[in-house]
């Protein structure tokens, strides 16, 4: 770092007169703060701590004695000049107003100044509490208390509800919690964090036992999870990210003492929270795979006609852009259906993709979507469909659950 400022000071000595090049003022011989790398030290401000060198040609009073720290007003103490504010200031601009202070006080009369960055206290902030990596951590610009405390690994007991920010002589509470659970992305819940913040997470309720959670879940890494008193069912589903694309969410089953509890969870993943359920200790929850994989269906006016895998959350905007929709296709009269006790009705729904209230119905396994081509003939109606359809294995196996 040490030889680029060197370049650089050289780079803007050579406007200056033959004498100054022949004789630059040298390094003081003092240490140089290691931290942060300044990306361009001509144009980037000056900022508070910063190590600064200054350079004036002819002046023996700056000789061996010109690196000088900002202070914490922005100013910095020159030899004959006393106080010059910097802070804010492009290193230019800074020797402008040096210039001028030795000229208005009439120690030189055209005093050539040269001002760099030699060095940049790094800005930081300190974790401590309930998190694995605690300590200090170099702040960059734009950091988030995500971006702090994810890479810190909070405890699976942290109280993430009542994170605590100290800054200077205030103390900022956040709820990080409600960030984390996607609840709330704003920056009162995750605020951008400042030079010098304290960050502090306290550890939740004591602990009141462990439960085992088993099957198709998307975090297979954290079999047992430590629980409190109030921990709930829903809680323990978001420490394992949900269902897999497997997981059978109408069979989810907990045992509890060896009694076998129905778990109904897509209602309690919809929020109805009188559904939930409040856990014990040694309670276990089994989520098993699904018999057949969810699936949906697609013909008509498109590339790609069949049965399709259900995986997560499917539009039927999506299902007919991922099957295709030949040219002229229909896509104001859609034909759409859906079991109803393993059984289909009659005729179909009709949906029109360019309403995005209908664009967004969410598929369920089973459904059968129609688009209609825009020519006749070389195509079949809904009624013949449906009987095709149903000698395909997997639909005779959903209409006899």
């Amino acid at each position: 770092m040490r030889t680029s400022y060197f370049i650089i000071g050289l780079a803007l000595l050579s406007a200056l007169p033959a004498t100054a090049q022949q004789n630059p003022v040298g390094p003081t011989g003092g240490q140089t703060p290691l931290g942060q790398i300044v990306q361009d030290p001509i144009t980037e401000p000056i900022r508070k701590n910063d190590i600064l060198r200054v350079t004036v040609v002819g002046e023996p009073l700056y000789t061996g004695a010109g690196e000088f720290k900002v202070s914490d007003d922005g100013t910095i103490e020159l030899p004959r000049i006393g106080q010059v504010l910097v802070a804010g200031s492009s290193t230019i601009r800074a020797a402008t107003f040096i210039e001028l202070r030795l000229k208005s006080g009439k120690y030189l009369k055209n005093p050539n100044v040269v001002v760099q960055i030699f060095g940049r206290k790094a800005r930081e902030v300190s974790l401590n509490g309930a998190i694995g990596l605690q300590g200090r951590r170099v702040l960059r610009d734009g950091t988030r208390l995500s971006d702090m405390l994810e890479e810190a690994v909070p405890a699976q007991l942290a109280d993430l509800e009542n994170v605590e920010i100290l800054r200077g002589k205030a103390t900022l509470k956040v709820n990080y919690k409600k960030f984390r659970n996607g609840l709330d992305s704003s920056e009162t819940v995750n605020p951008f964090l400042e030079d010098g913040d304290r960050i502090f997470v306290r550890l939740g309720e004591p602990t009141e036992g462990t439960i085992k959670i088993i099957g198709e879940v998307k975090d297979t890494t954290k079999p047992t999870i430590q629980i409190t008193s109030g921990t709930m069912l829903s809680q323990v589903i978001s420490i394992v990210g949900g269902l897999s694309e497997l997981g059978d969410r109408k069979n989810v089953y907990l045992m509890r003492g060896g009694l076998r509890i129905v778990v109904p969870y897509e209602e309690i993943a919809a929020g109805v929270a009188d559904k939930d359920i409040k856990l014990q200790d040694k309670d276990e929850i089994y989520v098993p795979r699904l018999e057949k994989p969810r699936q949906y269906t697609v013909f008509g006016g498109v590339e790609r006609k069949g049965a399709f895998p259900l995986l997560g959350k499917v539009t039927i905007y999506q299902a007919v852009a991922t099957a295709g929709p030949m040219e002229g296709a229909k896509r104001k009269e859609v034909e759409f259906v859906r079991a109803v006790d393993g059984k289909y009705p009659d005729k179909p729904r009709k949906i029109n993709l360019e309403k995005p209230s209908e664009a967004a119905l969410e598929l369920q396994d089973g459904d059968i979507i129609r688009i209609p081509e825009g020519r006749r003939g070389g195509g079949i109606d809904f009624g013949q469909a449906l009987g095709l359809i149903g000698n395909i294995v997997w639909i005779t196996s959903l209409i006899r659950r």
